[in-house]
């Protein structure tokens, strides 16, 4: 039975299923975010048929995807239920990106929700939960006001934005603003920690560190991952009961991402994501590359048990750090036109994959993103994949 979770209940699979099963059609899942690219592919992978609700229907998604809809024809519906008109009956929703506009728009269809539902997404965004979550786990958080006076060189943090593109540095005139909170900045690498949630518990599946790009008056805008990175003992046993914690304030069955600073063995929480995340498909290829099969986020609770088994059995470590892959979102430096057939010649190196294509003509703006680089991280070709533009 697929791992799915409706608001009040939690349903694991015990059955455990060799490496080499033949995986049958699990039916349709819509997964829906500002991209579902990677998730579309992953769900994919794990047997489902993906429906698509993004902004941007690129060249690779609608490749993985069964049907694909524009996210914004969804927001500005009047309609009460508005995803119930293009899914099928029972089919699980999967929300797998953030969305400036929220998740109340989704709430008041009628059918189940694969992982987290929109409650859960709001409780996670509360300081006071995430306050509540560093002390159950014995980590750092940030010194973080939700009022008041803003303090010049803290961080404005716009809640319910993602990517980076709501977070910006105080100039400490007036207050802070509405539906943000002001937080003090943490030294240290910022990392994405994947997980799997079990309802009461959680597997570490792999950190991944994250690329920033400043653009503007934004300094932290998402612009890739590395990894997943070797990490010291310390600090995965403070990250094991940061994941527990989580399960254990608000179960969750399925893939969930919290990004933290790791600075030596410091722990610092920042934030939760009960949902897939954008490094999650690093972490897939390395467990993929390491376990000679393929691997998905959107298997079964029983594939990642046995997984992590069989690691800790033959390596006696809990998740692969030994084959790390590097993605790296490329933006455009003047305003251009851009056209898949851009992507269509061979790379210098022959791994390198493109994705997150514009299946047709587009404009694209300086600083826009253009596309998404993925390739094995090795030591030689790491300057090499930096340095890569279009």
């Amino acid at each position: 039975m697929t791992p799915m979770q409706t608001p009040g209940q939690i349903q694991i699979s015990q059955t455990p299923r060799p490496a080499d099963f033949d995986r049958s059609r699990r039916g349709p899942v819509v997964l829906v975010g500002a991209s579902v690219r990677a998730a579309a592919e992953s769900a994919r992978i794990a047997g489902f048929s993906p429906i698509a609700v993004d902004h941007y229907g690129d060249r690779e998604t609608l490749a993985a995807a069964r049907r694909w809809y524009g996210l914004d024809d969804f927001l500005d519906s009047a309609e009460s239920r508005p995803l119930d008109r293009i899914v099928p009956k029972r089919a699980p929703i999967a929300i797998v990106g953030g969305l400036q506009s929220g998740y109340r728009w989704i709430g008041p269809t009628r059918l189940p929700f694969w992982g987290a539902s929109p409650e859960q997404f709001l409780s996670c965004d509360r300081p006071e939960f995430l306050s509540d979550l560093a002390a159950h786990a014995a980590v750092r958080f940030p010194e973080t006001r939700s009022a008041g006076a803003a303090s010049p060189g803290w961080l404005v943090k716009r809640r319910g934005s993602s990517g980076g593109l709501g977070v910006s540095y105080s100039e400490g005139v007036g207050e802070i603003p509405a539906g943000a909170i002001l937080q003090r900045p943490v030294r240290g690498r910022l990392c994405g920690a994947s997980f799997f949630g079990l309802g009461d518990r959680a597997m570490l599946l792999g950190v991944c560190r994250l690329l920033k790009k400043r653009i503007g008056p934004h300094p932290f805008v998402f612009a890739g991952a590395l990894g997943p990175i070797p990490l010291s003992v310390a600090s995965v046993h403070s990250l094991d009961r940061l994941g527990d914690a989580v399960c254990c304030l608000s179960p969750l069955v399925g893939p969930f991402n919290i990004d933290v600073v790791l600075q030596h063995d410091t722990v610092t929480l920042l934030e939760v994501n009960p949902r897939w995340s954008a490094s999650m498909e690093l972490v897939e290829r390395a467990w993929g590359a390491t376990l000679n099969e393929p691997c998905s986020m959107f298997d079964e609770s029983a594939d990642w048990i046995r997984r992590v088994e069989q690691i800790a059995l033959d390596r006696g470590g809990v998740f692969p750090s030994d084959r790390a892959f590097i993605k790296r979102v490329l933006f455009a430096r003047t305003d251009r036109r851009v056209v898949a057939t851009d992507f269509d010649g061979p790379p210098s190196d022959d791994r390198w994959v493109w994705k997150d294509v514009p299946r047709r003509p587009t404009d694209v703006r300086r600083h826009e993103p253009l596309a998404t680089l993925i390739a094995p991280l090795e030591r030689m070709s790491l300057q090499q994949a930096f340095r890569v533009m279009v």
